[in-house]
Order: structure tokens, then sequence, then C-alpha cells
């Protein structure tokens, strides 16, 4: 197929923008990019696409991604909520530990069509649980063609600090369950789809519940298997408080010091961390998943992100999840991204769209290990990309594409998403999935979840006068 008369943000290393471009892909690879003619002479027998004038640029990756809580979009809203850990306790482990497979693989479904909608190609799962039954949801990702490098949940928590952390029973299991689901899945379903499927550890957050040696056999195991790795790390105050407790300035150090820092792995959040923990992110080569629309619905501080960047640490973007974050749409969270920075900073000279879609792009296909293949649009990489329909009132005129991309793009602008040479989504419809009985089935089967945990009062503080 040859793609022409675009305009095409390559994100290749001189960062070039070719205006009325083309690129020609052949099985998944990208063969050629130049002029739509000389293509059309080189490639006489291809299928030509004309963009329209349209922007063409590498699809997404989002890095910190809950297909689980997909379900539970906006949950964390409304009454009965006093903080983080109330609605996560109250609501979210509840619903969540009271699925069944069904309901796991239908809330993943909903989340993987929502992010090849809104321009996302590839994510990284963090926690999945064995309740949610794993192949269910590799098959998901599978069929729909998206990239996806799916965190199996490992934890080592005793049954008494399991109550004593509120932890709902359905979201509980031994160390053994854990370590041996990992390995399961990672040899049924390690590089399926043309290598599109990636099977990582999900580590539980270090803390009171954990028994530290777990640490210290995931990182044995992922350097034996060369599996990745992502982990919430340095999120609030009490973290730091805790690494003290261990004997250590952060639970940066201490997970270091246990293996499992290294390019094969991904922190998310890293919202209270230190200088130190950058450099030592940054020397080891471990990235971080940066996700500001979900940490300023929360509340927390806003994380040093241009000061990570400027100590070398490969930071990409994480959405995280729709009880917090209500979306999954990457594309709409890019400015969020700057807007954040530079209320930090207090400044509009931080954070500039280039190095946003730089997190978005290359550095989130860096964090997978995968930007040798995809990322950028260069000859010889994987033909994975999106293209922005800008024949809209928000992308209206376009005096710079990029700043168009990140300030005044969001989901539903992007009308074409091409995945291993694949075209996905065309005029807005995914070819791979069926949206109108995904909707259906989630429109019904969330409120029956809700009345197997036992949750109520999920809607807002104000009345709701029901009508016949």
């Amino acid at each position: 197929m040859i793609f022409y008369n675009a305009t095409i943000i390559t994100m290749n290393p001189r960062r070039e923008i070719i205006s009325r471009g083309a690129l020609a892909v052949t099985g998944n690879r990208i063969v050629a990019i130049g002029e739509s003619q000389q293509l059309f002479d080189q490639f006489r027998e291809k299928k030509r696409i004309n963009c329209n004038g349209n922007i063409l640029l590498p699809g997404l990756i989002d890095t910190h991604v809950h297909t689980a809580q997909c379900m539970l979009r906006g949950i964390s809203e409304g009454k009965s909520l006093d903080g983080l850990s109330d609605w996560l306790v109250t609501r979210t482990w509840p619903l969540q530990g009271s699925y069944t497979e069904a309901d796991a693989r239908a809330s993943a479904a909903l989340c993987v069509l929502e992010m090849l909608k809104s321009g996302t190609t590839g994510f990284i799962e963090c926690l999945l649980a064995g309740i949610y039954g794993f192949d269910n949801i590799a098959e998901v990702c599978l069929q729909s063609g998206i990239r996806a490098a799916l965190g199996r949940v490992v934890m080592d928590i005793t049954p008494e600090q399991k109550d004593q952390l509120r932890m709902h029973p359905g979201m509980y299991e031994t160390r053994e369950e854990c370590i041996n689901g990992a390995l399961t899945a990672h040899d049924r379903w390690e590089n399926a789809g043309n290598g599109r499927i990636q099977v990582w550890f999900g580590c539980r957050s270090v803390g009171d519940g954990n028994n530290p040696t777990l640490y210290e056999e995931v990182g044995l195991l992922s350097r034996k298997r060369n599996m990745g790795i992502t982990i919430h790390m340095s999120e609030q105050q009490s973290d730091i408080a805790y690494a003290k407790k261990l004997g250590y300035d952060s639970l940066t150090e201490f997970v270091h010091d246990r293996g499992l820092l290294g390019p094969r792995t991904v922190l998310a959040h890293f919202c209270v961390s230190t200088e130190k923990e950058w450099h030592l992110a940054a020397s080891t080569g471990t990235s971080v998943s940066h996700c500001p629309a979900n940490n300023s619905t929360i509340g927390w501080s806003p994380a040093p992100v241009t000061e990570m960047l400027a100590a070398g640490v490969n930071v990409s973007l994480g959405v995280d999840s729709t009880p917090s974050n209500s979306n999954m749409d990457l594309l709409r969270d890019l400015r969020i991204a700057s807007h954040v920075a530079r209320m930090a900073h207090r400044t509009r000279n931080v954070m500039p769209s280039e190095t946003i879609l730089e997190m978005a792009t290359i550095n989130g296909a860096r964090a997978m290990g995968i930007d040798d293949q995809v990322g950028s649009i260069e000859v010889g990489k994987k033909a994975d990309f999106i293209i922005i329909n800008t024949d809209s009132p928000n992308l209206t005129p376009v005096w710079n594409p990029v700043a168009s991309v990140v300030f005044a793009s969001q989901g539903n602008d992007v009308d074409m998403v091409v995945i291993d040479g694949q075209i996905i989504m065309q005029g807005r419809k995914v070819l791979t999935m069926n949206e109108e009985e995904i909707l259906d089935d989630v429109r019904t089967r969330y409120l029956q979840v809700a009345r197997r945990a036992g949750v109520s009062e999920i809607g807002p503080r104000w009345p709701i006068i029901k009508l016949s």
C-alpha cells in the first residue's frame, strides 16, 4: 500500500516533517518514504490510499494501563469518598475482586477498543490478576491487532497482611500462584501475533504487605527470560517513609539492589522521586511512565518530568485507568502533560509540544523495548502509524502540525490506525473488533458486577430523580 498526500511527522533521528509526503508499505514494513509520484513510479502495483493532506505520525504508546478497570469508569467521584485509599478499598478492589473471567475480558475489550479509536497502537498493562483469565485478555489483544505488554501480577502477602490492607479476597494470590501464572503465560503468549504480544511481571507496589524477597526472585527470573517488569514507584510521601524503614533513601534504591532496574523495567508515576533516583534510573536504562491526567485527578504533586528528562531518563506517558482518569484517550492527555509541567514551573518555557510527542511515541517504544521496530516513521521499521483528520474546527488551520497534534487534537480526530502493516481502523471504524457488541455487553454487565460486589452509592452527590 502507498499512503500519500500526508503531512508526515516522522519522529526519525532528525525529527523531519514531510509536507505532502508518502510512504510505501510491503507486508508489515515501511519500504519507502518520499514524494508521492516517485513512490507511484517505484511501486506501480501497490494500492493507493489518499491521506487528503491529513497528519500521519507514529502510533501512540501508552506505558501504564489497567485494562480491568476500564469498566469502572468514573467511580472515584461521587458520594462517600475521602481519598485514594477509600475508593480503592471500598469500590475498585471489591468490584475487580468480584469479576468473572467474562467480566475482565469485557473490560479489556472496551479498553483496547477505546485505545485503538484514539490512536494508541501499543500499551503496557501493569496488573493482570489471576481471576481475570490471562488467556482471554491476551486473546482480545491478539485479535484486535494492538501491541501489548501484559503484566501478570506478582505479590507475596500473608493472609494476615491481606486483611490488614483490606484487600478483597478476589484480588489475593499466593506468591507461588503469581510466579507460576506469569511463567505459564510467558511460555504460552510471548511473541504471539508476529511479536505483538509480550508477557511481563506486574509487581504490586513495595510496601508493608509484600515480602522483600519477592523482588529478588522476580529480578532473577526477568533476566533469565528477558521479561519486562513494571511497578508503581515513588508515588507518595509514604513511600519515602517506608524506604527509610527498610534502610534506604528511596524505594528505587531498594528495588535496584534486588535487580529490578534496567532497560526492561518501567516505573510508574515517580511523583516524589529525587535527583538520586533520576540518575539511578538513567544509568540503568530504566524507563518511567508519567501519568499526568491520573495524577492530577487524584491530587498528587506534579512529577518532576523536566528534571527527569534533563537527567537522561527515558520518560514515556500513561493514561493509567478510568476510575480516576475516566478515559483511555492518550491523545487527549498529551496537552495535560504539558499543562501540568508548566503550572509546576510557572512558565510556558518548559515541556514543548515536540518533547511531549517524543514521550508518546519513540520514548514509549523504548519503554516497551521495541524502539528498533516502531515509534518512528523510518524505512525498515514496522508500519505502525495513525492518521489524524485535520478537517475539523478544532484542527483548522494547521500552522504547526506538532503543536496541533499535542494541543488541539483528541481521540475522535483519529481517522485511521495501521499496526504491523494492517489497517486496524479506517474512517473511524475498527475493523478487528465488534464495537456495538462490546458496548452492549458492558452496558448490562457493569451493573451485574456492582450487585455481585455489594457496592452501591456510586452515583453523584446530587439527587437523581427517576421518571417512568
